[in-house]
């Protein structure tokens, strides 16, 4: 028995080291989410979308895990705009992978997340229409500059090995 529903194509190509720099500070608490991610095509017969975690054990700010409701929050953002895109189903078959974050105690929360999700996703969407490369988005980004290293793959101040 059919559903009616279409499985949406494969994400034509990968799309990798999105970055969101989702900053404001209008009062307290600001808003305060940044993250790197990826959207990687689903095969044939994969899921709509899915989303993984790829996030080191812990964030370089502050060093401490980023809150699971934080990364769900961010995968709720994206999914929002894949599906809004895709005019109630998702635009594509993908799997987004958030990478590495940075966050507040104070200034971060959930809002900022799915905000910092939604802007991830319309990013990747755009960059596979206009056949691009990503580019720093969000507020307070800087789309004249190159996107910034993951902080994972910085050597920590004490001269360890990055997590």
């Amino acid at each position: 028995m059919s559903t009616g529903r279409r499985r949406p194509p494969a994400l034509p190509r990968p799309v990798t080291g999105v970055f969101v720099r989702h900053i404001k500070q209008t009062s307290c608490p600001c808003t305060f989410a940044v993250v790197w991610a990826d959207f990687e095509p689903f095969p044939d017969g994969g899921a709509d979308l899915a989303f993984a975690d790829d996030l080191p054990e812990v964030c370089l700010r502050p060093v401490e895990p980023l809150p699971k409701e934080f990364t769900l929050a961010f995968a709720e953002g994206a999914r929002e705009i894949w599906k809004e895109a895709g005019g109630g189903q998702p635009a594509f078959a993908a799997r987004v992978v958030l990478r590495d974050a940075l966050w507040h105690e104070v200034d971060s929360g959930p809002e900022s997340f799915r905000v910092a999700g939604r802007l991830a996703a319309w990013e990747a969407l755009r960059c596979v229409t206009e056949d691009r490369e990503p580019r720093p988005v969000g507020n307070k980004a800087r789309r004249d500059q190159p996107i910034p290293p993951m902080p994972r793959t910085l050597t920590p101040p004490d001269g360890s090995s990055p997590a």
